[in-house]
């Protein structure tokens, strides 16, 4: 009897075109199992992987207390949940996110403390001693010259200083700008609280909404821009920066998360409010990071555009929906067939896939 022939290739031999098909329907999470089947697929994976990533929702990541090497992706579109392997974090707590890092930070302090910045998806590290003093937000940058190199920078918002620290370097440097503030400022020094890379600058921002441009050369110094101050809403609680696209954005918070969003014009040298946000969205976990997202063009999504999403600390099982004309706040729970044993014990905040494919890079200006 003659056998019937099967038409079938091994699994790395099959066609680009096929794996595209293949992952138009796979999410962020998938799409990097997908790369771990074969050396053919992880070439594929690796290749397309930032175009990948730039077309994927935020994620609600769980990072708990108590695990060690556990934390959790969860999907607001497709419901579902994902648990992922960390090395071992024992000692470590999360104190922020930048460019995609997760940036750890050793629990109980010592002369040899370090500074631990993981990459979640990709499992990279970079390792820097801790600062010399207390800090409240650090920021990562990539320098391409003369070698390329990562860059580490920390700011305080109880104290006038900065700390620099090359990944190259063994120690931090720290420079005390309430001099400079002095020859510009009458009354108390307007301090640093945020900072952010765009267009290959540093831009930071002071707790008067002061904006400036951070200079890394052999004498860092803060050039601030002549832009004219928005008045901020009563009971202040904080503003943050945010890059998105071509445009530079302030996040204002005041109590009961009433938020607005400002708009850098740099021909007016002036802040403009964004009154609609038309098909994008904010993406908040305030402390832990922002992002701003154009929900409508992820497919079964029937979640609704111009609004804000913000994590709420209390019960990590819920996320807020709140609307950009401050109407009521719709508490929408996470809805899973997974329990999740001990990531409800961590603060929830969103983790954007597209920020885990590269570094914010300064120009060599």
């Amino acid at each position: 009897m003659e056998k019937k022939m099967v038409n079938w290739r091994p699994w790395p031999e099959l066609p680009e075109e096929l794996l595209d098909l293949i992952t138009k329907s796979l999410g962020a999470i998938d799409y990097l199992m997908f790369g771990c089947v074969c050396r053919a697929w992880r070439l594929y994976v690796a290749t397309y992987r930032k175009e990948f990533m730039a077309s994927q929702p935020p994620l609600y990541f769980f990072l708990s207390k108590r695990a060690n090497k556990v934390c959790y992706f969860y999907g607001i579109f497709d419901h579902r949940l994902y648990k992922a392997i960390l090395p071992n974090l024992k000692g470590k707590s999360c104190s922020g996110l930048t460019c995609g890092y997760l940036v750890m930070e050793d629990k109980k302090k010592s002369e040899d403390s370090q500074i631990c910045l993981l990459n979640p998806f990709t499992r990279h590290e970079l390792h820097f001693p801790s600062p010399p003093y207390p800090h409240s937000r650090v920021i990562l940058a990539s320098i391409a010259k003369p070698l390329p190199e990562f860059v580490l920078i920390s700011f305080d918002k109880c104290h006038p200083y900065f700390h620099l620290c090359r990944s190259s370097d063994c120690n931090w440097t720290t420079y005390d700008y309430s001099d400079q503030f002095k020859a510009t400022f009458r009354g108390p020094i307007p301090l640093i609280v945020d900072g952010v890379v765009f267009k290959g600058k540093i831009y930071v921002l002071t707790i008067d909404a002061d904006i400036g441009v951070l200079n890394l050369n052999s004498h860092p110094y803060v050039t601030l821009l002549e832009v004219k101050r928005v008045r901020l809403r009563l009971f202040h609680k904080g503003q943050r920066l945010l890059h998105y696209e071509e445009h530079l954005l302030m996040i204002c918070i005041a109590n009961y998360k009433k938020y607005q969003v400002y708009e850098l014009d740099f021909l007016k040298m002036e802040w403009v409010p964004m009154q609609n946000f038309g098909d994008q969205t904010l993406f908040s976990s305030f402390e832990m990071g922002l992002g701003f997202c154009n929900i409508t063009r992820w497919k079964d999504s029937q979640q609704p555009s111009n609004c804000i999403y913000d994590v709420t600390k209390c019960f990590s099982h819920n996320y807020n929906l709140r609307f950009s004309d401050d109407s009521l706040p719709q508490y929408i729970p996470i809805t899973c067939r997974t329990y999740l044993p001990e990531a409800s014990l961590g603060i929830p905040f969103w983790y954007f896939p597209h920020l885990s494919c590269s570094v914010d890079s300064l120009s060599d200006e």
